[in-house]
């Protein structure tokens, strides 16, 4: 037997700007930029188990999946900060 890498969880430290951005909320409470949205820009990467919240700081945290790990990160990270800003 061979285990073989998969999937890697990656945890982005955010700026204040950006989580301001994520926090924004319209005015019946829903969020500005929701998980769909941000899931919708990240499409069709292999990337999954988005989370930013109260609980988990000032991060996002996604899954990577597939055989090109390190350049999906690399597509996420393009797509976030055109999105959020750069850090």
């Amino acid at each position: 037997m061979k285990a073989e890498l998969f999937s890697i969880t990656y945890r982005i430290a955010l700026t204040d700007a950006q989580q301001a951005r994520l926090d924004r909320k319209w005015p019946d409470g829903t969020p500005l930029i929701s998980y769909e949205k941000i899931e919708a820009l990240l499409a069709p990467l292999p990337v999954e188990n988005l989370d930013w919240s109260d609980h988990s700081g000032q991060y996002l945290y996604f899954t990577v999946y597939g055989d090109d790990i390190e350049g999906t990160v690399a597509d996420v990270i393009e797509r976030l900060e055109n999105k959020l800003g750069k850090a």
